[in-house]
């Protein structure tokens, strides 16, 4: 930022439940100028516990998406994130998806250059 300029930030609103409730944030995820970044809190001893955070959180996500255009279906969305994890980036999670999907052509194509 240069002469004062204010950016602005588009969060979130902070759940009903934890406003009423209390609690705790675990994780706060931001893309800015087409990177993640985050912070988090070591919330668990045990790594293993974010594992069922991250699928409930998939399982979210597809909701979201079925939700908001008929044209997404839960099952599927959630399907395409767990195929997409273990990506680096997003642009390598599509180029990985699409590999998939042209795999089974190019076998087809060598079996017959084979023969």
């Amino acid at each position: 930022m240069s002469n004062g300029e204010i950016r602005e930030f588009d969060a979130l609103a902070i759940p009903n439940d934890a406003l009423e409730k209390g609690g705790v944030e675990i994780l706060r995820a931001s893309i800015v100028e087409g990177e993640l970044h985050l912070t988090l809190r070591r919330a668990f001893e045990q790594p293993e516990k974010w594992g069922g955070i991250l699928s409930e959180t998939i399982t979210r996500i597809a909701r979201v998406y079925a939700a908001a255009d008929k044209k997404f279906d839960e099952k599927d969305v959630t399907a395409r994130i767990r195929g997409a994890l273990g990506s680096t980036t997003p642009i390598a999670a599509a180029k990985k998806l699409k590999s998939r999907k042209k795999a089974p052509a190019k076998k087809a194509a060598r079996k017959r250059k084979k023969r």
